[in-house]
């Protein structure tokens, strides 16, 4: 089965090409833009990815989309994008979250205790641990000093990095440069499920409200 996964939850747009079988998946190729507009990024990266696969959109079987949590637009982007092409070539939707896929490379690593964090902006973070059984916690949207961990989980993500300071007692956190600091769509094809979804299912993933809606709210010529 041709996969074809991509997040754009984060400032990074991810996309990936993968052969899935019974027992396997294979990356065969895998693009990722650093941009301010997923809406401008995320198709021309989805082409160039097929490009370096020597494939084309026809033979995609299943497409895979990160839906969060992360930046509002950048998910709903994602989401929309996934609904179309699964609409334009018939392959079915899968969907995964982007803390899980932040977590999976870690994880196949041989780290078994991986606690996900994601700048939220703000002054929050997205979090959720991770061990090689799934999910250990629920995702939470926090401040970083309001975060606890037991064990000294292994801290991963931009939000890990950003408030190292912060978080640097709770765990150990990779150099800033560490590739494990990255979401990627391959993360997201090393730890989905693929089952496929219904259209309607595949929500983003929102654990607090939107930016827009806190900027209307504080805006008095949006009241009644």
């Amino acid at each position: 089965m041709l996969i074809l996964a991509f997040d754009a939850s984060t400032p990074v747009v991810a996309v990936a090409v993968a052969r899935a079988e019974v027992e396997t998946r294979e990356i065969l190729a895998e693009v990722s833009v650093s941009a301010r507009g997923a809406s401008e990024a995320l198709l021309p990266a989805v082409n160039a990815t097929l490009d370096f696969a020597g494939e084309d959109l026809a033979s995609v079987e299943r497409v895979l989309a990160g839906v969060g949590p992360g930046t509002f637009t950048g998910i709903r982007i994602a989401a929309a994008t996934a609904r179309a092409l699964s609409l334009a070539t018939g392959a079915a939707l899968s969907k995964n979250s982007t803390l899980a896929a932040l977590a999976a490379p870690a994880l196949s690593g041989g780290h078994d205790d991986v606690l996900a964090v994601l700048d939220a902006k703000r002054g929050q973070v997205f979090a959720q641990r991770f061990s090689e059984d799934g999910p250990a916690t629920e995702i939470s949207c926090d401040r970083p000093e309001d975060l606890s961990a037991e064990g000294a989980p292994l801290m991963v993500g931009d939000g890990a990095v950003r408030y190292r300071d912060a978080l640097s007692s709770l765990g150990r956190i990779p150099a800033d440069d560490s590739l494990l600091h990255r979401v990627t769509a391959a993360g997201h094809v090393l730890c989905a499920d693929l089952a496929p979804v219904g259209a309607e299912e595949l929500v983003p993933i929102y654990v607090r409200e939107p930016d827009a809606e806190v900027r209307r709210d504080l805006n008095p010529w949006s009241r009644p």
